[in-house]
């Protein structure tokens, strides 16, 4: 059971090492606290090749006066005894420290060969990867290298001006009975659809009853809960999404999604969360409304400071994507890559 404790903790520490490059710390005292040498593994650069947590390496058959023992070409020292030393109890054998220190570096051993491939080395690949572009990238390409001509080509983008200029935007979800698809005003004429309409009304009524008995905490259980009762098997749950000036007459709204007025109207009643106490009526059927989330209005330009700012945080990564591949350009010329790619299909 020692073995077992001593060797799972050696696995985490590798982990944590291999993830933050941060020195780490063993609180359980049962366990030898192996970080006092592997805490100052930052990249893999040890001196035993396939084992870059080693502090040394040694020789097999050949003893030196600080080395305990040796272990595939990695040392145990006696630095490393009296690191831990103090963890163990007072009568503890000090050939049993040594046997401790040595079971963990075996397992340290099998553990690369079992998992180096994809648990050890491709994060600890990355974190050289992210520490060289940290030094280069952050430090230099930040909001202020951002030009006006960088301001300029992201605004002429609609998606990325409706971030900051945009009328309510409104999510909400829908329990709806469909009578009529197509276009407004035809299915606000078609008998059948009005016929519809008045057969379904008790469902509606029924279901928008249902749901105020025990309203339902989640888009999720709402899309559950409707789906589960054979009595609403007309009935579909979708998530919708639209945008509506409520300082603005329904005739006035123009340029973006818009739902039709009865379920708009119904809408602006609600606070998020909420569901509508009466089924809505449309020229396409019934619906039953929950709020999801609204968000207000803003009509600022590039003009304004905030947004300005914001803006040029939001462009930073794209700038230093740019950076990164003009970086990675240059070192593969220098480098001399070679692509074989005769296996793909490649253009």
């Amino acid at each position: 059971m020692q073995l077992q404790r001593h060797g799972l903790g050696l696995i985490a520490v590798l982990g944590l090492v291999a993830c933050t490059g941060k020195p780490t710390v063993l609180h359980d005292k049962s366990m030898s606290p192996v970080t006092s040498y592997l805490g100052q593994v930052a990249l893999p650069t040890g001196p035993v090749p396939g084992h870059p947590w080693a502090a040394r390496a040694c020789k097999p058959g050949v003893r030196e006066a600080d080395v305990l023992a040796c272990v595939d070409g990695v040392a145990v020292t006696r630095a490393q005894f009296a690191a831990v030393q103090q963890d163990y109890p007072p009568d503890t054998p000090p050939r049993a420290i040594v046997q401790a220190l040595v079971d963990e570096e075996l397992l340290a051993h099998a553990a690369a060969k079992t998992l180096w491939g994809n648990w050890l080395q491709e994060p600890l690949h990355r974190l050289m990867v992210g520490r060289l572009l940290q030094e280069l990238m952050e430090k230099k390409f930040g909001p202020g290298q951002i030009t006006p001509d960088d301001i300029k080509a992201a605004w002429s983008k609609k998606a990325v001006r409706h971030t900051y200029d945009h009328p309510g935007v409104y999510a909400v979800t829908d329990a709806q009975i469909i009578c009529c698809t197509g276009d407004v005003r035809q299915c606000a004429d078609a008998p059948d659809a009005i016929k519809c309409i008045q057969e379904m009304e008790p469902t509606a009524r029924a279901l928008t009853a249902y749901l105020a008995e025990n309203p339902p905490r989640t888009v999720r259980e709402m899309h559950g809960r409707v789906g589960a009762d054979p009595r609403f098997a007309k009935a579909a749950v979708v998530d919708l999404t639209f945008f509506y000036e409520p300082d603005k007459p329904y005739a006035e709204q123009k340029g973006y999604v818009l739902m039709v007025e009865p379920f708009t109207a119904a809408t602006m009643q609600l606070k998020p969360g909420e569901i509508v106490k009466e089924p809505v009526r449309s020229p396409f059927g019934w619906h039953v409304i929950r709020l999801e989330s609204a968000v207000a209005p803003s009509h600022k330009g590039v003009d304004d400071p905030d947004v300005l700012a914001d803006l040029k945080k939001n462009l930073v990564p794209a700038l230093r994507d740019e950076q990164v591949e003009k970086l990675a350009g240059e070192l593969g010329k220098a480098s001399g890559v070679e692509l074989y790619l005769s296996g793909f299909d490649v253009p």
